[in-house]
């Protein structure tokens, strides 16, 4: 008997249980989906905060290292060190809710004129692991404050074309002078020429974490060395080279990134002074000092302002020192003039503004006409203006670390002679500065310590490579 196949018939009931377990399945994939979602974005935010911590804990540890920095030359200026080494620990230095940091430094040949400090700084908390950074300092004793050259605490800029810097020494004579002819035997200088190319030109950034340019040398040259903070760049235009002058063309070798600025401000002088101009000088005026140059004759001076002809002169004669409580403005044809075996010392914490014929100083050194900035920073910015401008050439030496320096020179004469230090430091036009290294004998201060040299040990090269510390503390 033939079987006939029987049809299958679908019930309502059957399409409902079907749709019911696709739902069921497409909830449980999306669900699954979203869980491995929310897992890579926990994980992505927790490698985020993370990262956060890391960058902070770092940028902290190189603030305990500066503080290592300080306290060891706290305790060298003391006397509390005892030995030719002396190490230091400090826990929880930085403490909060989030961090907590521990300083430690040692002293190297802690009896000598030229110590070296390691310092180090660590963070630490339960999120992450220990990360810590070093610096080296090497001291010495007293304070040159010209031991660069040229050098500012906030930023140095060079613009325009034919701006030239080097070096020379005013003890053996002027600017390249022929040494063989002037009689002089000395294994100084380039070709028998008193010209030479160490000149530092080094400037930091106060706030310099942003990587900032604290050096830009435009288009000129310089015969001699560049140095920069750690945290900042130096920056060169094509045309601009840091060179020696037996070597052709721009050397990388002369540019660093291991500069520290510390210079301290100069205190106005108090006291009794020998004379006083309390309108100030604004004409013709001869003023008489001292024949001693270690027993100078005090100017308490309210301001100097000449302007007009050429016949609008200020001659100082002898060794003087001027106190100013005002401004000084030279334009026009006017000048100051320094005669020879002649000296001044200018302390103002006011605005200088060297125009007109400029200075005359017959001599032509350095240390015959000396700018001391004595202003206190106006919060972030400069307390005073410094100003050399004209055709004039001058020697001078300008010591302002609170000051804007500026050196605008033009003309075949446009070129200053001596050693600046500054807040911020800027040359123009066509300006030639040379480095008097006879500066470099000027020692200030009471025997204390004070930065040579400043460098982050980040193990990049043999020299930044951080010293062992561990053996120096014994728990």
């Amino acid at each position: 008997m033939e079987m006939k196949k029987r049809d299958t018939i679908s019930t309502p009931s059957d399409h409902r249980s079907r749709k019911t377990g696709s739902a069921l399945i497409t909830a449980v994939i999306f669900a699954f989906v979203i869980a491995i979602l929310s897992g890579t974005y926990l994980k992505l935010a927790s490698a985020e905060h993370r990262a956060s911590l890391r960058s902070t804990a770092y940028a902290s540890c190189l603030n305990l290292a500066e503080s290592g920095v300080e306290m060891g030359i706290f305790a060298l200026n003391s006397g509390k060190t005892s030995g030719s080494t002396w190490a230091v620990k400090v826990p929880d230095f930085l403490s909060d809710s989030t961090f907590s940091g521990d300083v430690r430094y040692v002293i190297l040949n802690a009896t000598s004129a030229a110590p070296t400090i390691y310092a180090e700084g660590y963070m630490y908390n339960s999120a992450m692991p220990t990360v810590s950074k070093q610096v080296k300092v090497a001291l010495s004793t007293g304070f040159q404050p010209f031991q660069k050259g040229f050098a500012a605490r906030n930023g140095i800029t060079f613009s325009g074309n034919g701006v030239l810097l080097d070096s020379y020494n005013s003890n053996y004579g002027e600017y390249n002078e022929d040494l063989n002819q002037a009689g002089i035997d000395a294994d100084y200088g380039i070709n028998g020429k008193n010209k030479n190319d160490d000149i530092y030109v080094a400037s930091d950034r106060l706030n310099a974490d942003d990587g900032s340019t604290s050096v830009s040398i435009g288009n000129a040259d310089v015969y001699g060395y560049v140095e920069a903070s750690d945290e900042s760049r130096v920056s060169i235009n094509a045309n601009g080279m840091v060179t020696s002058y037996d070597h052709i063309g721009h050397d990388e070798s002369r540019v660093s990134g291991d500069f520290y600025a510390d210079f301290p401000v100069t205190e106005q002088p108090s006291g009794t002074y020998d004379q006083t101009y309390a309108s100030g000088i604004s004409g013709t005026t001869s003023v008489a000092g001292s024949s001693d140059p270690d027993h100078p004759t005090y100017y308490n001076i309210s301001d100097i302002s000449l302007s007009g002809n050429a016949g609008n002169i200020l001659s100082i004669t002898g060794h003087v020192v001027f106190v100013l409580s005002g401004d000084i403005e030279v334009k026009g044809s006017a000048s100051i003039s320094i005669q020879t075996d002649s000296s001044v010392e200018v302390y103002t914490a006011n605005d200088v503004a060297i125009g007109g014929n400029g200075i005359t100083n017959t001599d032509g050194t350095a240390t015959d006409f000396e700018i001391f900035g004595t202003a206190a920073m106006d919060g972030d910015d400069a307390g005073q203006d410094i100003k050399v401008a004209g055709n004039g050439q001058l020697a001078a030496s300008v010591y302002a670390p609170n000051a804007d320096v500026s050196l605008n020179g033009g003309g075949t004469d446009g070129e200053v002679l001596g050693g600046v230090v500054a807040l911020t430091a800027t040359i123009t036009g066509g300006s030639a500065f040379h480095f008097d290294e006879a500066l470099r004998g000027i020692t200030d201060g009471d025997g204390t310590y004070s930065v040579d040299r400043w460098l982050e040990m980040t193990g990049l090269t043999t020299e930044s490579t951080p010293h062992d510390l561990s053996n120096y503390f014994v728990d």
